[in-house]
């Protein structure tokens, strides 16, 4: 692996900074499409992949773009990851909420993703205030659009995965947010 990512940055003629950021995205790729590969057998195996797919498809748009709890290694994530995908698609998703109570729920949480977004990892720079309200805007504009999309389809069976994945997704944004003492903006 790392003779791999060695020899592409090398190719690339990159200064030592660009090599570095190189590296940690190769890194996150790999990362990502292995914990993907993981999920994907799990919940083929419980006969849930389709509330997976639906809640990887809500969660992962939002989670790029605004940001959210961030471990320093690859076990931790896989295992945050796995317990909060397990908890929307198995416990969660259930646990149905009425019309009446989802939609001012959903907006409270697109108000969130926009107050409190993005919360990005330590090992990243801190966005300048352009790209950071740019940022913001993008998000609300992911988890309206996907609420929007989960109220429209609200009597199918994946309405519940969509709704819980942005509630939760809200929730450890707020964890973030606090754990990182002001988000963004104290970085």
């Amino acid at each position: 692996m790392q003779n791999i990512l060695r020899m592409a940055s090398e190719s690339a003629n990159l200064n030592s900074k660009e090599q570095k950021v190189l590296i940690f995205r190769i890194k996150c790729i790999i990362y990502d499409i292995s914990k993907l590969i993981l999920f994907v057998t799990f919940f083929a195996v419980i006969h849930r992949l389709s509330s997976f797919i639906f809640a990887f498809l809500i969660f992962y748009p939002i989670r790029q773009i605004s940001g959210g709890l961030h471990f320093k290694h690859y076990i931790s994530c896989l295992a945050f990851s796995f317990v909060y995908m397990v908890f929307v698609v198995i416990v969660l998703a259930p646990l149905t909420l009425d019309f009446a109570v989802v939609v001012p729920i959903l907006a409270v949480c697109a108000a969130v993703v926009y107050a409190i977004g993005p919360v990005r990892p330590p090992s990243r720079p801190a966005l300048n205030k352009q790209e950071f309200a740019e940022q913001r805007k993008k998000a609300l504009s992911i988890v309206c659009y996907e609420a929007v999309l989960v109220v429209l389809f609200f009597d199918s069976d994946l309405a519940s995965v969509g709704y819980w994945t942005i509630i939760l997704h809200s929730l450890q944004l707020v964890m973030a947010y606090f754990i990182k003492k002001g988000g963004e903006r104290n970085a």
